[in-house]
């Protein structure tokens, strides 16, 4: 009998509007399409292990909140091989958004991002 297990996560992100956030998550970082609901109240996005869930949310306090107070640490391998991939596509964002790959002194290699609703995705490699 085998042992249970966890296997993988996915953030629940609430978004303003799925097909703004599909664009994003598709062709600014590279995930693809898993599943989006008929009436586009949800989607789900991946990129290789890591998985998000989008929930179309028109409430400004939630959207506040994920904005200032919510984010997820995906652990990457060949950092500046995924930074030379997709800091094309990320360069015309404004500075707020976007913070380019530099060392943690905790010992990581990171980059910073932001979606359009403002959920800050951070990517990251042990030095």
């Amino acid at each position: 009998m085998t042992a249970p297990a966890l296997q993988s996560s996915a953030p629940i992100v609430p978004v303003r509007d799925i097909d703004a956030s599909l664009a994003f998550y598709e062709g600014r970082l590279g995930f693809r399409r898993l599943y989006v609901a008929p009436d586009k109240s949800s989607a789900e996005v991946s990129r290789d292990g890591a998985q998000i869930m989008l929930v179309a949310c028109d409430d400004a306090a939630t959207l506040a909140v994920t904005a200032t107070n919510m984010s997820v640490y995906v652990r990457v391998r060949d950092m500046d091989g995924l930074w030379a991939d997709l800091g094309p596509r990320l360069s015309d964002l404004p500075t707020a958004r976007l913070r380019p790959p530099f060392d943690q002194s905790y010992g990581m290699r990171e980059f910073h991002v932001k979606d359009p609703d403002g959920f800050l995705l951070f990517f990251g490699e042990p030095l």
